[in-house]
């Protein structure tokens, strides 16, 4: 039997009043999520880092309005958990990664992908910008395997998606996971599959993105923002 469209409208409302209450962090109990909800998910601050890489694109004669929100929002959580190795999967023509590595010097970012034009790209960008990286292909994602990555970034439009057993074996306790996009098809089914995951203690549902992290000591909690 079909769900009644009204039901779906007001459920629909519901769940809009909630993420709009939420993102000013009103009724959010945890000082952690209080905290990232108001100080990084929706920092009004910007970073000087922001313009240089609108500049790197601008000289390689690609579009500075290529940068979306997801990319600020990257280079925030990076800098605020001071995440030194990071793994990002289907990463692309580079954009997000330069992001990623912009935080800090001593970044390490391995980027798999395999795209031979969008890594040229990448190698491109990523070497006029002086980022240290490790480039991989998809078929190298089992090597790094044993290593605990402090953020993995996924790119859900990508064709190689890990699954959650293979994502936990690349984390440790504290590593936080971001997912974009999530609000279609598989990788929507995918995001509610990790959100009802009991390894996945807090989860932030922000709009097309989600984020996880996985200490056992938090209370599992899902925020929309």
């Amino acid at each position: 039997m079909s769900t009644m469209p009204g039901f779906n409208n007001l459920f629909t409302r519901c769940r809009g009043l909630l993420r709009k209450k939420q993102s000013k962090g009103h009724g959010v109990h945890s000082p952690f999520a209080f905290d990232l909800i108001t100080s990084v998910i929706h920092s009004p601050y910007s970073f000087y880092a922001f313009s240089d890489i609108r500049e790197i694109l601008w000289q390689n004669g690609l579009d500075p309005n290529l940068i979306t929100g997801f990319n600020r929002l990257s280079f925030r959580l990076v800098h605020y958990f001071q995440a030194g190795d990071i793994l990002e999967i289907n990463s692309g023509t580079g954009l997000n990664t330069l992001f990623l590595t912009a935080p800090s010097s001593h970044i390490h970012c391995r980027c798999v992908e395999e795209d031979k034009d969008k890594i040229a790209v990448a190698e491109r960008l990523l070497k006029q910008a002086g980022r240290i990286w490790e480039r991989g292909t998809v078929s190298s994602l089992s090597a790094c395997e044993g290593k605990g990555y402090d953020a993995v970034f996924i790119n859900l439009t990508g064709k190689n998606v890990p699954d959650i057993p293979i994502l936990t074996k690349l984390s440790h306790p504290n590593t936080f996971w971001v997912l974009h996009p999530i609000k279609k098809g598989r990788a929507k089914q995918f995001w509610n599959e990790i959100v009802h995951d009991e390894k996945a203690r807090i989860t932030f549902d922000v709009k097309d993105t989600g984020i996880v992290f996985l200490r056992p000591d938090f209370h599992k909690a899902n925020y929309l923002v």
